[in-house]
């Protein structure tokens, strides 16, 4: 199958210049990748040479360019802020500097001395040293001084996760007024097709004629009709007026930027993305699935900008989010969740906004999923203004009435409002699991900073560990040949071959290595428990561990010491739970089978460990000699 070519500039096209400088002018023009938005940046008004200007200008052309790694509006704000900012700071020195060559080590701590006072200190200086990276020309002490370490970030938790019972409260609050919405939206749609199609009678049924005729002009234009005055202001002509107003018609037929606010909050919820990213989710969705039965899931191409080269990620949703239980109680449905509700599944929400929002698309030519009607006009994506999103989100938890859902003293903002960052923290400890982001940041910077269920969390880690150390000291370990075996092999080894359950030739390619796989030798692939009777063996090497035809030599232990090590240092990488859940059980048997060494066997093997030796451990961590 073939697909189309793809869309390329006419010949001689020129991309246009990002960087003006000429005569007076040194600026900047941004534009997010999606071309939804450019801005301007003047670098003239920073209090520096020229020359520290035009230098300043490049580096934030490099950061923000197709290239570098500020992808929007935000971000680009940011780096042009501290770019001022620094600017600023050198011009009140006794001698500031003109040119890139003269920045010194100094003038950063000048810059760290005067804004020591602030919480933001650590992310603000680390964002100036990222773009003056970029300026070129500057000495070797300067270079050096901008990748030196930077300062230990306040780790006081921001925001704490909701209980069980808060994120239940907040989910059933936004399903039930979602439902609402819908409900009242396609009834009027519904009402819209019958006035089309001419089946309401415009004599017996006036009423129900004219509101059609009425919303159907708001859904096709987005807006009712209306009279203008001669100050230009307009209104609903008086005798549509005396039955309806405006602010009743519009939602009707269109999903409005209040209404939204739950469908985001479901969304937020279910999938456990930053609100940011999915309220800039396009409409597009690939279905794998054919929408011909079974499970159903679809793909939608999701961007963070923060993440750089990384910003692009093919999302799947699920008919049911994994670690929703089909057995919980839910207020409105009874005592079981129904897999057929939309509103349970990330896919049905998602397919339930785009038929909500498609009338706006295709009013507005946008092709984003969140395409709603606003007070003022129409509102497509995120908020122009920062905080807009917060906002809406905490006046929707205001309306519902979820300001009590915490206790007085917890870490929500305005006193109980809901926030979208608190929804999503609460995902990410519900499924231990990194949602566009690395395993190494969910650890540190979302579940350790998170003190609302840390009790329980811990609780849950120890009982994990303890049910997983129980296992491995239960389940009947590899047996290990001492070195008193290898010199009795030599002379008799039948009786070595028979205490060890295989016959003489098996011992001696074992011996030899012939059979060495990771942790140990196997004297039987294809009689193990792993596969069916007589198939080869495709399990994971660490199953070796408890195998009923795996043993082990002297020789396999400085592999096994480097495994041990390895899956200790990730404790640091992961979240706890998750790393009990994965690791903890070969943790336990590789530390039971270590211990059958002296100690200073142990000691040696470690000590003459190769790098052939690491470099295996590292690629069966990496599970790059994992069957496929």
């Amino acid at each position: 199958m073939r697909g189309r070519p793809a869309a390329l500039p006419a010949p001689g096209y020129q991309a246009p210049d990002r960087l003006v400088l000429d005569e007076g002018r040194c600026t900047v023009t941004f534009t997010s990748e999606d071309g939804r938005v450019s801005q301007d940046y003047d670098f003239t008004c920073m209090p520096v040479d020229r020359e520290l200007q035009v230098a300043f200008a490049r580096a934030f052309d490099r950061r923000t360019g197709p290239s570098g790694t500020c992808k929007s509006v935000s971000s680009a704000n940011g780096c042009y802020y501290g770019l001022r900012t620094f600017a600023q700071c050198l011009s009140g020195l006794p001698f500031p500097p003109s040119r890139p060559d003269q920045l010194r080590p100094a003038h950063l701590e000048s810059y760290r001395t005067k804004y020591a006072g602030q919480r933001t200190l650590a992310q603000r200086l680390g964002g100036v040293k990222r773009t003056l990276r970029a300026v070129e020309g500057t000495d070797d002490a300067f270079t050096s001084a901008l990748r030196s370490g930077g300062i230990t970030r306040d780790r006081a938790p921001k925001v704490s996760s909701y209980s069980p019972e808060e994120f239940r409260r907040i989910m059933t609050a936004a399903r039930s007024e979602a439902r609402a919405t819908a409900a009242r939206i396609r009834e009027h749609r519904e009402l819209v097709e019958q006035w089309r199609s001419g089946t309401i009678d415009r004599e017996l049924d006036s009423e129900r004629w004219q509101l059609g005729q009425l919303l159907d002009h708001v859904e096709t234009t987005g807006d009712v009709p209306r009279m203008h005055r001669s100050n230009g202001n307009s209104y609903l002509p008086y005798d549509l007026a005396k039955r309806w107003t405006v602010r009743d018609l519009i939602p009707m037929v269109l999903l409005t930027w209040r209404d939204a606010m739950p469908f985001l909050v479901l969304l937020v919820g279910l999938t456990g993305q930053n609100g940011g990213t999915i309220i800039d989710a396009p409409a597009a969705v690939h279905r794998p699935d054919g929408g011909v039965g079974g499970t159903a899931n679809g793909i939608v191409e999701l961007v963070k900008p923060r993440r750089g080269h990384r910003s692009h990620m093919p999302v799947v949703l699920a008919d049911l989010p994994d670690w929703l239980s089909t057995g919980e109680r839910d207020e409105e449905t009874g005592p079981s969740l129904s897999t057929r509700d939309e509103l349970h599944t990330p896919l049905g929400v998602f397919l339930l906004t785009r038929e909500l929002t498609e009338p706006v698309r295709r009013i507005t030519g946008s092709d984003r999923l969140m395409a709603v009607r606003g007070r003022k006009g129409f509102r497509v994506g995120r908020p122009s203004g920062a905080g807009l999103l917060g906002t809406a989100v905490a006046a929707w938890s205001r309306r519902a009435g979820l300001t009590s859902i915490s206790p007085t003293g917890s870490a929500m903002p305005r006193e109980g409002e809901v926030s979208l960052p608190r929804l999503r923290l609460t995902v990410l400890e519900q499924r231990q699991q990194a949602i566009a982001h690395t395993d190494q940041v969910l650890a540190n910077e979302y579940l350790g900073r998170d003190r609302g269920n840390i009790t329980a969390y811990q609780q849950l880690v120890a009982r994990v560990l303890d049910d997983q150390v129980v296992r491995a000291r239960a389940s009947a370990l590899m047996p290990v040949l001492t070195a008193a075996d290898l010199e009795l092999a030599r002379e008799r080894p039948g009786d070595v071959a028979a205490r060890y359950g295989v016959d003489i030739p098996v011992l001696k390619r074992m011996l030899a290595g012939d059979l060495d796989t990771v942790l140990g030798a196997c004297t039987d692939h294809r009689g193990g428990s792993h596969a069916p009777p007589g198939q080869p063996c495709r399990a994971s090497f660490m199953r070796c561990l408890d195998c009923p035809c795996a043993r082990a030599t002297p020789q396999h232990l400085t592999v096994q010491i480097l495994v041990l090590d390895g899956l200790d240092s990730h404790r640091a990488e992961m979240p706890p739970a998750r790393w009990a859940q994965r690791f903890a059980l070969p943790h336990a048997q590789l530390a039971e089978l270590v211990s059958r060494h002296p100690p200073a066997a142990v000691t040696h093997a470690r000590d003459e460990a190769t790098s052939a030796d690491r470099r295996l451990a590292e690629r069966f961590l990496a599970r790059e000699l994992d069957h496929t």
